[in-house]
């Protein structure tokens, strides 16, 4: 097995690489830096990457020259995705992730080279050295995903100064949803998520919204198209003391949502997903979550001053207790001003 730091120089002259992570958005988006580096330390070659959606990468990123569909979750599914690569003749890949459906599909593609990571503690690591001709032992857990994606080609000899989302968003993407004129004039709240224990209780976010709007002016709501967050986004509406400048309960395409957060001085939510498109697109975030084991994986290091997390230790299945409104409050202040 060769030596990782020697990875570059074995394939600097690719004519096809893929890269290999989990299929979630917020993959996709840590995913973004790495595959920017690739892209500029592999001019020549066909870039090509299996995460998330394909229509995301196509949108944000048009400089990956092949979006796959996502791994499946069940190794046998993924036949027909191996099937396809292998007509590629993929001359090198990288994996992201650590989950053992990444290694085999890599190992099964019939690429010459191939690096993967060491896992982390809680899979096994025996047999996983098998798949790849090198692999990076590098520290899980320890700061954003994007960053540990980033150091791991650099530690197989890549260059690059620093890590760069690299992200296009589209103008019109805003203008679809009648916000053409509106950008950098509103804050961007999304309060209602797929799982009741990331949401604040609803008097909690009565109080915030109301104090923000004062502050403010402009506040715009969202969520996804979900039966249950619909119903409880407009439930919010109707008790607040006044009226959102816009409210989008479920019908904003990818894009549009991207654009939205783009277009807003401040998105705020107890969701990673919405942090994680903020981060690509550079829009500040003030963010509330249960503070969990692998946090470091997703919350912002300290080179990331433009977003805030307040944590709680609460378990609760029916909301999110114990995060501070005026805690949430300071920490938009202190981004945008009082």
């Amino acid at each position: 097995m060769s030596d990782p730091a020697g990875f570059y120089a074995l394939t600097r002259n690719a004519r096809k690489v893929l890269a290999i992570e989990n299929p979630a958005l917020g993959d996709a988006i840590h995913l973004l830096p790495a595959l920017k580096l690739l892209r500029d330390n592999y001019p020549q070659a066909q870039l090509q990457v299996v995460s998330g959606l394909p229509a995301f990468f196509q949108s944000v990123a048009p400089w990956v020259d092949k979006a796959w569909p996502q791994l499946a979750r069940r190794p046998l599914d993924n036949l027909g995705l191996i099937r396809n690569l292998r007509r590629e003749r993929i001359d090198a890949v990288f994996v992201f992730s650590g989950h053992n459906r990444a290694g085999l599909v890599a190992n099964l593609v019939g690429a010459r080279w191939r690096v993967g990571r060491r896992t982390d503690h809680n899979k096994p690591w025996w047999w996983q050295p098998l798949l790849y001709t090198s692999t990076v032992d590098l520290p899980w857990h320890r700061e954003p995903m994007y960053l540990q994606h980033w150091q791991l080609l650099k530690r197989c000899g890549l260059q690059g100064e620093h890590p760069d989302f690299g992200a296009r968003v589209r103008p019109e993407w805003l203008r679809e949803i009648g916000l053409g004129e509106a950008r950098k004039t509103y804050l961007h709240v999304s309060p209602y998520y797929a799982f009741a224990g990331k949401e604040l209780p609803v008097e909690q976010y009565v109080e915030l919204l109301t104090r923000l709007q004062q502050r403010y002016g402009r506040l715009i709501l969202s969520c996804a198209p979900p039966e249950r967050e619909r119903g409880l986004l407009e439930a919010l509406v109707k008790r607040l003391p006044f009226e959102p400048f816009r409210v989008y309960a479920g019908k904003l395409s990818l894009d549009q949502y991207i654009g939205l957060i783009d277009g807003a001085r401040l998105h705020l939510s107890g969701d990673s997903g919405g942090l994680h498109v903020a981060r690509m697109v550079g829009t500040p975030s003030v963010c509330w979550y249960r503070r969990r084991w692998d946090y470091l994986n997703w919350a912002p290091g300290a080179d990331e001053p433009a977003h805030r997390v307040i944590f709680t230790e609460d378990t609760a299945e029916d909301a999110c207790h114990g995060i501070s409104g005026d805690a949430l409050v300071a920490a938009v202040q202190d981004l945008l001003g009082p």
